[in-house]
């Protein structure tokens, strides 16, 4: 009984890696191609600024209705450019891309998912990489400076699990301290969910400058907001 079992499960997987590799070969004995070049809009190292990837990543081709189903993988070029050939005409994919950029506190995860369809070849499609709200979990910040409007730096972001350390205004018992960088951002990500309560708190000079906030941050989602210091 158990031969028979096993020999049912042995035919099962054959026919399953047979089905997959007709559906890739009904996709891959085409004359279509897709030649694009990847962009990035940094929204936390340079303004959001949109920005040709200046950088090799790997790129992955799937059917649009199917995205965990890797069809053809390629790598960039060091501009960004990329291409996939002998596809399908008629066929609807979806191109898909990832990559990390910055460095330290400062380095999020970036993402893309455009679909198409090939009534015809593709020559000038250029995907856009946006921080990814879905695969990390954490919270960015812009601080500024709530009279002149402008970005507020070495501002000290103190995250405390508790409301009543927070109400000191001291970062003296936070679990963790994060400056504000130039362009006014804070940015933590991989931590534990939970609520946070955060203070804020710049010196200028004889002023102090100061606000507070509570998120509640989950396993997987990036909180964006404003903070305005008084």
């Amino acid at each position: 009984m158990k031969k028979i079992k096993l020999i049912f499960i042995s035919f099962s997987l054959l026919v399953m890696s047979c089905k997959k590799y007709n559906e890739i070969a009904n996709d891959s004995g085409g004359n279509m191609y897709i030649y694009g070049r990847l962009f990035i809009q940094d929204s936390v190292n340079d303004n959001g600024t949109i920005k040709a990837l200046a950088k090799v990543i790997k790129v992955s081709l799937t059917y649009k209705d199917n995205n965990s189903e890797i069809l053809f993988t390629t790598n960039s070029d060091s501009s960004g450019y990329f291409t996939f050939l002998n596809l399908k005409e008629n066929s609807e994919y979806s191109i898909l891309a990832e990559t990390k950029t910055g460095s330290g506190n400062f380095e999020p995860l970036y993402s893309v998912k455009e679909d198409v369809k090939l009534v015809n070849s593709i020559t000038d499609i250029t995907p856009l990489l946006k921080i990814d709200t879905t695969k990390q979990n954490g919270v960015l910040y812009t601080i500024k400076d709530n009279l002149t409007n402008g970005f507020i730096n070495d501002c000290d972001v103190c995250f405390f699990s508790s409301q009543q350390l927070a109400a000191k205004d001291s970062c003296e018992y936070g679990l963790f301290t994060m400056p504000s960088n130039t362009n006014g951002l804070v940015f933590k990500t991989n931590m534990q969910p939970g609520r946070y309560f955060v203070l804020f708190i710049k010196h200028a000079g004889t002023l102090l400058l100061k606000s507070k906030d509570t998120i509640d941050i989950t396993a997987r989602g990036l909180i964006r907001k404003e903070i305005r210091l008084f």
